[in-house]
């Protein structure tokens, strides 16, 4: 009789345990727009950055802001605080969480927006603004353009924090010099002559930061990029946090809107977002995310 009852107490707590992971809650974002709704979910080991998108999100801070800066076949970019229902900006950082081998640029990606190396080396995060990846398509010849792209603004991030050292002031002539050419005459190619310096001064770079080697595009990099598209050259300098799970023609519409010089819509396109809470198994059922397991 003890031995049944003691089964039945195993029996319940193995039961409720099971239904307790069952029902291990989460909340994903529906971020509404003029051009529809785009539904998205945040990962597990980005904490950081999800709590304080969710937190932001909550507190309704992210209502009627709009996207400010969009590039067709790259991405569109919102989160400025400012041009919503706040006075201004979020005034904080969120140190990076790279998880690049993991968590690429593909189309939907939701990624932090940062300042530029030269001001922001530990390439923290802004501590609102946002984009989310359109990007393209690429053949194995577009993905090297791409790699050589990324291996450049790794290297000028270096390169504008050295120009600024009294020891490298050979580097800042040089690079005023390029300057000072392209206001005489626009036609001259100045991004050819940043690539070249910049290029040209990997030794010196190397000798002051330490070997940089690009690593190259993993097999799962090339499948994504190759098939479903995105922005290859931004992984592991952004940080990615979530992805976009439904309404990625939503991103297209939006990033297909007529802009200005500065890349902003001539016509403000506004959000709001709302938080729903659903269960962990019916969003990895749903929407394929996979959560990191606890015991590892």
């Amino acid at each position: 009789m003890k031995k049944t009852f003691l089964n039945l107490v195993l029996l319940l707590t193995f039961s409720l345990f099971f239904t307790a992971c069952d029902t291990e809650m989460d909340e994903v974002v529906v971020i509404s727009t003029p051009f529809g709704d785009m539904t998205a979910v945040f990962y597990d080991e980005t904490p950081l950055h999800k709590a304080n998108f969710l937190s932001l999100a909550k507190e309704g801070k992210y209502d009627s802001v709009i996207f400010h800066r969009v590039i067709e076949n790259f991405m569109i970019q919102t989160g400025n605080l400012s041009t919503g229902t706040q006075e201004k900006d979020a005034d904080y950082r969120i140190d990076a969480e790279f998880l690049p081998e993991k968590y690429i640029h593909v189309k939907g990606a939701l990624a932090a927006a940062r300042m530029g190396d030269n001001v922001n080396p530990q390439k923290q995060s802004s501590g609102s603004q946002f984009y989310i990846v359109d990007g393209e398509v690429y053949d194995q010849d577009g993905l090297q353009v791409r790699a050589v792209r990324r291996e450049f603004l790794k290297l000028n991030g270096f390169f504008e924090r050295m120009r600024k050292m009294d020891k490298y002031i050979e580097l800042n002539e040089k690079y005023n010099f390029h300057v000072a050419k392209y206001q005489e005459d626009t036609t001259y190619n100045f991004e050819e002559a940043q690539r070249s310096l910049v290029f040209g001064s990997k030794e010196l770079i190397e000798k002051e930061f330490g070997p940089q080697v690009d690593p190259g595009f993993t097999a799962q990099q090339v499948e994504a990029y190759t098939t479903i598209g995105g922005a290859p050259h931004l992984d592991g300098e952004y940080t990615v946090f979530g992805q976009v799970v439904e309404g990625l023609d939503v991103i297209d519409k939006i990033a297909a809107v007529e802009t200005n010089r500065r890349d902003k819509p001539t016509e403000d396109v506004r959000m709001t977002i709302s938080v729903i809470e659903m269960s962990k198994k019916e969003i990895t059922k749903k929407y394929g995310i996979e959560y990191p397991n606890k015991e590892q």
